[in-house]
């Protein structure tokens, strides 16, 4: 069986990031992403109105290439934290390499046009935060993790890990560790840092 044709939506989102990746925010217009898409620019207008609404879908679309690291039931995380926490960081980590040039575009365009990047990619993580975030509650209320902490930062803070620990490795900075050795690590730093006392 052949694989599905990628809708003319998909196309454009797939080509935008790319072209986001390689010309940044001010570089990429939308002829190029629609030459790119093998469209007419028309077909991008008609579809996403203009640059910025093609932005918060490929932002979009990005997150929610993530969400099988967030998804599951919050019920799932009453048992074995640890393996939860494995599993999360795993398929996140997995997910960010894949889109590793993106996100490093994205990273350095927030520095230089801070309102609309900080919109879209807020915008865009929202709902993915609040899972984990969701995910960690149900953890501490069956006694998994310990009381008076901020369970929104302790999930940035997890995530960040596994960010910056992604672009070193691509990078190839990491310091003589494989990235699965990184992931373990940071799974036992964190889970030991929610552990009730």
């Amino acid at each position: 069986m052949s694989d599905p044709v990628p809708s003319t939506r998909d196309r454009l989102i797939e080509a935008a990031m790319r072209v986001f990746a390689r010309e940044g925010l001010q570089g990429a217009t939308t002829r190029v992403i629609a030459q790119e898409a093998e469209v007419n620019e028309v077909t991008l207008f008609r579809h996403f109105q203009n640059k910025e609404g093609l932005l918060t879908a490929v932002m979009t679309q990005a997150v929610l290439a993530h969400h099988g690291a967030w998804a599951g039931d919050e019920s799932e995380w009453t048992g074995d934290l640890k393996q939860n926490l494995r599993r999360f960081a795993e398929g996140c980590y997995a997910n960010m390499a894949r889109d590793e040039a993106f996100l490093r575009t994205m990273v350095g365009e927030a520095k230089r046009h801070p309102e609309h990047a900080r919109k879209v990619i807020m915008d865009a993580v929202k709902p993915m935060r609040e899972g984990f975030i969701a995910k960690l509650e149900a953890a501490r209320k069956a006694g998994l993790v310990r009381e008076g902490l901020d369970l929104g930062i302790a999930c940035d803070a997890f995530t960040a890990m596994l960010f910056t620990g992604m672009l070193r490795n691509t990078a190839g900075c990491a310091w003589g560790y494989t990235a699965q050795e990184y992931l373990a690590t940071c799974v036992e730093v964190f889970a030991a840092g929610l552990a009730p006392a």
